[in-house]
């Protein structure tokens, strides 16, 4: 099995338009959440998200995707082998310019995302777009790796972007699931998640291609996993089996136990049912070990099928510095775990760290990642 490399990342996002500012605002402290400007909020009873200032609809498009992905990749560090592969992830795309024809406005020219990425580094093929509900991202690296852990291919661009959009924030609030207020992830009195936007790109090489090229690995991702508990269309197995299935696999895949884990950027939505299985899911399967974890969705909001590639981005700077981001939004964690989540950094000492990411459909997907 060929060993797979992160060897380039970049990241979008309501706190910043590159990867260090979003990381050096995450360790600040500091949140997106603000009033939504851009669409009216008085049917909703919630009125906050975490909206990425400044970021304007294309004229021909009609839409907020395509300004997104150009900004993502104004700085990605490098170009790309002519032979590598794309794979994408997105729930709704450019769903906004749906919304214009719903509201009575002329079609305007389709965007299809994955076309635009292509044509951006010159490459004939799009690739695949993963859509599985909010673990896409994290399924869609799980899958790049699994295809160069295999000798399928040896360099993959996963990219993953979500925008706000009314027709997505209108379903959420339907639900019930979106905070009036505060995202507090891990909280006793949680109410809610608070919706976000964002794109990120990760670029995976094998050991040998990278090497090749001179390139050296920024995190390699050793271990990955996808499970379903199928128990609601919406709502996570309490007992959080599906996910203990996922991280196993994931375990297994990188032949490590789960001592071997020094720490976790968990889903952590801020709703009660989510992060509920997920403190299940981590006492059941850390039994004989504290392991610290961390929620960025209080400072950055859901980002949905962009969640995970975001938060890969986030784990990579972590293992680098050994540092765990503050879980913005926590009040009054859990009693069982209240020594493993905090409101400020969390230093931590190993090489492995675990991501984990759930969905609507009862989805679960977990990543290790193994610093440099």
């Amino acid at each position: 099995m060929n060993e797979v490399w992160i060897v380039a990342t970049a990241a979008i996002s309501a706190l910043g338009e590159n990867r260090s500012e979003l990381w050096r605002r995450l360790l600040a402290g500091e949140s997106a959440m603000a009033p939504l400007k851009r669409f009216v909020t008085t049917p909703y009873y919630s009125k906050i998200a975490a909206e990425i200032k400044g970021l304007r609809s294309d004229p021909q498009y009609k839409s907020h995707l395509p300004t997104m992905l150009e900004k993502l990749f104004r700085d990605f560090p490098i170009s790309l082998p002519t032979s590598c592969t794309l794979i994408g992830a997105t729930l709704k795309g450019a769903i906004d310019s749906q919304e214009k024809i719903w509201q009575g406005e002329p079609a305007a020219k389709k965007y299809e995302a994955a076309n635009w990425v292509a044509q951006h580094f010159g490459l004939n093929d799009p690739g695949i777009t993963i859509n599985a509900a909010c673990a896409s991202s994290t399924i869609a690296l799980s899958t790049a790796a699994s295809r160069i852990a295999a000798g399928r291919q040896d360099a993959i661009l996963v990219w993953a972007a979500e925008i706000l959009s009314e027709f997505v924030f209108a379903g959420f609030a339907s639900l019930q699931a979106l905070t009036p207020d505060v995202c507090r992830p891990f909280d006793k009195n949680r109410n809610g998640l608070a919706l976000g936007e964002g794109a990120a790109a990760l670029l995976l090489m094998s050991a040998r291609r990278a090497a090749k090229e001179g390139r050296q690995p920024l995190a390699r991702i050793k271990g990955w996993g996808v499970a379903n508990d199928a128990v609601h269309l919406t709502a996570p197995a309490q007992d959080g089996r599906g996910l203990i299935k996922a991280c196993r696999r994931a375990f297994k895949r990188a032949d490590l136990e789960p001592e071997n884990i020094a720490a976790i950027n968990a889903h952590g939505t801020g709703t009660i049912h989510n992060d509920s299985m997920e403190i299940a899911a981590f006492t059941e399967l850390f039994s004989s070990k504290r392991v610290p974890f961390h929620s960025i969705k209080g400072a950055l909001g859901h980002t949905l099928g962009a969640a995970g590639a975001l938060e890969t981005v986030i784990a990579v700077e972590s293992l680098r510095k050994q540092l765990l981001p503050p879980t913005i939004g926590l009040n009054e964690p859990e009693d069982e775990i209240s020594d493993l989540v905090s409101t400020k950094i969390q230093e931590f000492s190993g090489k492995h760290l675990l991501i984990t990411n759930s969905g609507f459909g009862g989805v679960n997907a977990a990543l290790v990642l193994a610093g440099r």
